[in-house]
């Protein structure tokens, strides 16, 4: 058995780190910005040690931007580097100044790990020059330039201003944009602006406070809501927050806004931003995030969890398990409070919140436990209820297997009509109006062992039932009735007594089918698959004495308005057909 050691062919790795390593060329700027803050954070930590007068106000990171000459300046006035140290952190890839000085002084508050950062330069220049400084009294300063490849040159030289390090990028001529403020700016903003050290764009600071790191109890409504501001100017006002502030079993800091939704839930994704000590590092965390808390806004940082070498991406480990399920809880507990302490405001945030909290009921069994008692269904009327009140609401209507029935509109402009029919019957109708909607309901009907049907459904119009069947038409002249409806409708007709001032006939819609496609939002709606005709309605009376069949077509299109099934154009022959008739034309 041979035993032998690895090499390393650099003039294949450099391509590869230029290229592949970073998902975008923005990241170069975080990574020099990163290496300037490390210098800083580097001299403040020895500073005692070494005798060094130094405060955290006199130290900064600038960047200066020179379009006429294609060049971008990154300067601190950090620790800085002898000649040694050029030689051992900028000529031997992987090799981590931050990760050899935070090992050695125990130093929390370093960027840097991997020793890789440096290198990203080169994928928007062709040549780096590193001019650089030691910190140390008599340090000579030392100059570098590369252009991308495995050769280097490096000699003697005057830094102007000391201490410090200044990288100056000579750009390619396809990445000139980074020699534009407002460009530079925007990335610095970006990744850069929650940093403890100042950052300068062309001498203007573009550092903000990580409001997140203060505790809740220091923290007001007003200065919360101007935070949201900050992180997505013009959005409309998150509806409502939760501070995160934990120490174990990890570290974890941050702020979640739920942000007002719509029914259809349309909002942007990827808004909520991670953190680690400051710097900017993705929006992409589904693995952090409970996939049901996906849409809310705002920023966490912990220095807990575990990056990949661009530090761009998570490596999913126990960490990330832990820190997903501590927001789940965090989030649930939150909520609970305010339901608790706040009926009155819980319930005007519900309709922005109940999403969110609906679609986790049905992903994550442990969430659904922890929010049963708070999720609420809001009625057609403006009422709200927990699961158990509406329970008990609805306890004295009962299927043929004794569960007990519910009924809810997913559409209030289209069945608000025909919901009043229900309400005038005693019925609470609830509005089911999200995308969720469907698998929650399907979700509670198992879990809760009621059931829920929409006001157009097959089996919801036996509750409109009347008892006294008064005025109703004999059953020879149901039989013609119902033949003649038959031939107008083409789909199965029924008879049913509703009252004399009851609706004409009711079209009505087969539930199962129904509830998938509001699930998948795919195809067309279910066609009507019955239709109930009123057998104490005066209008059929008219058309049995009469035998105009547009009294039928009037009922019919009655239904077709009750369930918001009436287009434009047959809206106006509706209305036609109505006064010709009122008027005996």
């Amino acid at each position: 058995m041979r035993t032998g050691t690895l090499g390393v062919n650099l003039s294949g790795l450099l391509p590869i780190i230029r290229r592949y390593l970073y998902t975008h060329s923005d990241v170069f700027l975080r990574e020099l910005i990163a290496n300037g803050v490390d210098a800083c954070q580097k001299l403040l930590a020895i500073s005692s040690a070494e005798g060094l007068s130094i405060s955290a106000d006199q130290l900064k990171v600038e960047i200066l931007v020179y379009p006429a000459k294609r060049q971008l300046v990154i300067r601190d006035n950090g620790i800085g580097m002898t000649e040694e140290e050029v030689e051992r952190f900028l000529t031997v890839i992987a090799a981590s100044s931050a990760r050899e000085f935070a090992e050695k002084y125990k130093e929390a508050d370093i960027i840097g790990f991997f020793g890789m950062g440096f290198y990203s330069a080169f994928m928007v220049a062709e040549k780096v020059e590193v001019l650089t400084q030691s910190y140390r009294e008599g340090s000579q300063a030392v100059r570098w330039v590369g252009d991308g490849t495995e050769t280097y040159q490096i000699e003697p030289a005057e830094r102007p201003e000391g201490r410090g390090t200044t990288v100056t990028l000579y750009l390619s001529k396809e990445y000139d944009e980074y020699a534009q403020v407002w460009k530079v700016r925007q990335v610095a903003e970006k990744y850069a602006r929650f940093l403890s050290i100042p950052i300068l764009v062309e001498g203007a600071s573009i550092n903000q406070k990580p409001l997140w790191r203060q505790h809740p109890t220091q923290v007001t409504s007003e200065e919360y809501k101007r935070f949201y501001q900050l992180l997505y100017p013009g959005r409309p006002e998150p509806v409502f927050y939760v501070h995160l502030n934990i120490d174990y079993p990890v570290n974890l800091q941050g702020i979640l806004y739920f942000p007002p939704l719509r029914p259809e839930m349309v909002i942007e994704k990827n808004t909520l931003s991670l953190y680690v000590r400051g710097m900017f590092i993705t929006d992409q965390l589904s693995e952090i995030l409970p996939p049901y808390f996906e849409l809310l806004h705002g920023a966490i940082e912990s220095a807990d969890i575990p990056l990949n070498v661009s530090r761009s991406q998570l490596q999913v480990d126990p960490t990330v398990r832990k820190i997903s399920q501590y927001i789940s809880r965090k989030v649930a507990e939150k909520l609970k409070e305010l339901a608790d302490s706040d009926r009155q405001a819980y319930e005007k945030v519900w309709d922005s919140v109940g999403p969110f909290v609906k679609y986790g009921m049905v992903r994550d069994e442990e969430f659904a436990k922890r929010v049963k008692d708070i999720a609420l269904v809001k009625s057609t009327t403006g009422e709200f209820f927990t699961l158990s009140e509406y329970k008990a609401r609805i306890s004295s209507v009962k299927d043929p297997r004794g569960y007990a029935v519910g009924f809810y509109v997913n559409d209030m402009k289209k069945q608000g009509a025909l919901s009043q029919l229900f309400q005038a019957k005693g019925h609470t109708v609830i509005v089911a109006d999200t995308v969720i909607d469907p698998y929650w309901l399907s979700h509670i009907e198992s879990s809760e062992g009621v059931r829920f049907l929409r006001v157009d459904a097959e089996e919801a119009a036996k509750w409109l039932e009347e008892s006294d069947a008064g005025g109703a038409l004999t059953l020879e002249e149901i039989k013609t009735v119902k033949e003649a409806l038959e031939r107008l409708v083409k789909v199965k007709v029924e008879p049913q007594a509703m009252g004399e001032k009851g609706m004409a006939a009711l079209l009505l819609r087969e539930e199962s089918h129904r509830r998938l496609y509001e699930a998948t939002l795919q195809g067309s709606v279910p066609l009507p698959s019955r239709l109930i005709f009123n057998t104490q309605h005066p209008i059929y009376r008219r058309y049995l004495l009469t035998q105009d069949i547009r009294w039928l077509e009037h009922a019919v299109d009655w239904a077709r308005l009750l369930n918001g099934d009436l287009g434009e154009s047959e809206l106006q022959a509706f209305l036609q057909r109505d006064w010709s008739l009122l008027s005996g034309s």
